[in-house]
């Protein structure tokens, strides 16, 4: 399984994806809630907070209506492509859930865990590790680096030479 470490690092390490239309609602909901406040001057404060607090339900509800909404209309939010080191990091954590995924059932076998636990938990870290290979799949691997030439290959002949050799053995080409 992640730590919280694991998973803290990992968001934090991406960019800000700026203004979320929760953002849009808590706003409206908070800036309703203050214009409520202010014209009703002679409220008792108890009301007065249950009137903010219903202004901002109300902001609350018009955001879970927009996903609602966003959902049957099937507008999905871009993803931005991941870089390298993240894409390193997916590996890393898939890695990790597999293991865990293995471990945990080697203690089943062991009668370290029961069915019900057993489901459960490994229900969680197989959904997490098709997430991962999802997330993984969505992003093109780098190209492989050009292989550098053996050390001690002769260019000319292709004998295999010591590696602090200076001239070939074969053919006595400088290497």
């Amino acid at each position: 399984m992640t730590s919280s470490g694991t998973s803290t690092e990992r968001r934090s390490a991406r960019s800000d994806p700026g203004f979320q239309p929760w953002h849009f609602f808590m706003l409206l909901g908070m800036l309703g809630a203050t214009v409520a406040v202010w014209r009703s001057p002679q409220a008792h404060p108890a009301a007065l907070l249950l009137l903010s607090a219903a202004v901002i339900a109300a902001s609350l509800v018009g955001l879970a209506l927009y996903h609602s909404l966003a959902a049957l209309f099937g507008s999905r939010v871009e993803e931005r492509p991941i870089t390298g080191r993240e894409r390193d990091e997916l590996l890393q954590e898939k890695a990790l859930v597999l293991r865990s995924i293995k471990e945990l059932e080697f203690d089943r076998r062991m009668g370290k865990v029961n069915e019900a636990d057993f489901a459960e938990i490994g229900g969680r870290l197989r959904a997490r590790a098709m997430e991962l290979m999802e997330a993984i799949e969505r992003v093109p691997a780098p190209p492989p680096e050009p292989a550098a030439p053996a050390a001690g290959l002769c260019a000319a002949c292709g004998t295999g030479n010591d590696a602090d050799a200076r001239f070939c053995k074969q053919c006595g080409q400088a290497l």
